[in-house]
């Protein structure tokens, strides 16, 4: 039976105001992550050493006047991070987990 490995990436907007990079892999903050790779070449990256996307969803927080008996609300939502999940074949012959933070996978 096929087995997987997942590897869980998310992406935050940088301190710049800019674009959205990978900021964390399996909960493992990535070094200098505001100047690492973007989002596509992270993705490709990853590609090349067998990952495949698997999901992406974006991470988006709402703030609302909740007010009781009115219908409507001014509400405004902000997209704010970006999680992705990458999976691939397991190597049977290793059971270290793999964290990509200078793509050192194999």
């Amino acid at each position: 039976m096929q087995k997987w490995e997942y590897l869980f990436v998310f992406a935050a907007i940088t301190s710049n105001g800019g674009e959205f990079r990978p900021r964390f892999a399996n909960d493992q903050e990535l070094d200098d992550w505001q100047e690492g790779l973007a989002m596509y070449e992270y993705a490709n990256r990853l590609g090349e050493s067998g990952w495949e996307l698997f999901s992406c969803n974006p991470i988006v927080f709402t703030q609302s006047n909740w007010q009781p008996l009115q219908e409507t609300q001014p509400i405004s939502s902000d997209l704010r991070a970006i999680e992705m999940v990458f999976k691939r074949p397991k190597n049977e012959e290793d059971d270290s987990p793999c964290y990509p933070g200078g793509f050192h996978c194999k």
